[in-house]
């Protein structure tokens, strides 16, 4: 009997979480009540251990977030449902620059709940004559002390900045040139729906949907990374003779990037079609052991073709104070998915507390 009941209080604590149509999501934020971190979903959609909670929240860009008690959940599952969030259509004209707002945020947890809080409104801009990317970033940040605010901001601010930002080139175009370039396999599993992988495991999945025209691509960069920093140290070791190494992935480290474009009929792209993004980083700290994450989501919430001249007109048009309540409206206007109540409610004692309130 006792066996019995281990074995069902464990299978309890396993969570699989899917979208309307039951298919897995990947890369969902699973967190306690107060904010500290559980882990993440896999690209099946589960996470193999809740450690307990009695009540989790759940935080994934495309999808509304959550709050819910363990003991609801039936058949270890969660339905969690699509965010109203569209881009608005824009007639595409003849002018130097294609513009594009993006609004990002980014939360630090570890296994104390979140402990920096950074968030920004982005100018960018696409030159086409030059085919140059550029962008201007306001951001607000705020840490559980000083210090931890100063080595986030100052070591990594710029490069969370550059993710929030458009790029050049998008994911699912970086995978077809690798592809290309030999270093990964990308092969059609089902309609619509694309593995990727290398020669060691498993990395992600591309989804198009034809119905609502966009592509949604899902990778683990971290791992990639990783094997092929490995192969090349093994072909180093093998050119001196040596035996070369497998290579292996460390499961204590994972980047779970999430992007979404918007394509025309023929599948295509533009640079203003990106729709958002969002990145994971998990890991543990060396100094105390702690696990962390680091949740970045970015969303675009304004695109048009202008000139130079009417740039910086929209520069001005488009300003935000960059002030927590300011940033709370912005998300409104725009219709950016609400975070959970009860981590929204950890990030506010963030900025009352550096302010004394």
């Amino acid at each position: 009997m006792l066996v019995l009941v281990s074995a069902l209080l464990a299978q309890a604590q396993r969570l699989q979480v899917v979208d309307t149509d039951g298919n897995p999501i990947a890369y969902v934020c699973v967190t306690t009540e107060h904010g500290a971190l559980i882990g993440s979903t896999g690209t099946d959609g589960c996470l193999d251990d809740l450690r307990g909670n009695a009540v989790i929240n759940l935080s994934h860009i495309a999808f509304e977030d959550m709050t819910i008690s363990v003991s609801d959940i039936v058949d270890g599952r969660i339905v969690m449902k699509d965010v109203d969030f569209n881009l608005p259509d824009i007639e595409v004209k003849p002018k130097e620059l294609a513009y594009v707002q993006t609004y990002y945020r980014l939360i630090y947890f570890d296994d104390d709940g979140p402990i920096y809080y950074r968030g920004g409104v982005i100018d960018n801009t696409y030159e086409f004559a030059k085919e140059k990317a550029q962008s201007k970033t306001r951001s607000l940040s705020k840490g559980e002390n000083g210090l931890i605010r100063f080595l986030i901001s100052t070591i990594i601010g710029r490069y969370i900045d550059r993710l929030g930002q458009i790029q050049k080139e998008s994911t699912y175009q970086k995978l077809l040139r690798y592809q290309d370039e030999g270093k990964l396999s990308i092969v059609e599993s089902t309609a619509g729906r694309q593995i990727v992988s290398d020669t060691v495991s498993v990395l992600g999945y591309i989804d198009t949907d034809t119905v609502a025209l966009q592509r949604t691509t899902s990778f683990d960069m971290w791992a990639y990374s990783n094997h092929v920093k490995a192969t090349k140290d093994a072909a180093k070791a093998a050119a001196k003779g040596k035996k070369p190494k497998e290579a292996k992935k460390s499961p204590e480290s994972e980047d779970l990037y999430y992007e979404v474009y918007r394509i025309d009929r023929e599948g295509r792209s533009r640079i203003d079609d990106f729709v958002m993004r969002q990145l994971q980083i998990i890991g543990h700290r060396e100094r105390d052991g702690k696990q962390y994450m680091i949740l970045l989501q970015a969303y675009t919430t304004d695109r048009n073709y202008i000139d130079k001249k009417e740039y910086k007109q929209l520069r001005k048009d488009n300003k935000v104070d960059m002030e927590i309540d300011e940033l709370r409206r912005f998300e409104r206007v725009n219709n950016i998915p609400a975070l959970a109540p009860n981590i929204q409610s950890q990030i506010d004692r963030l900025f009352s507390k550096q302010s004394g309130k």
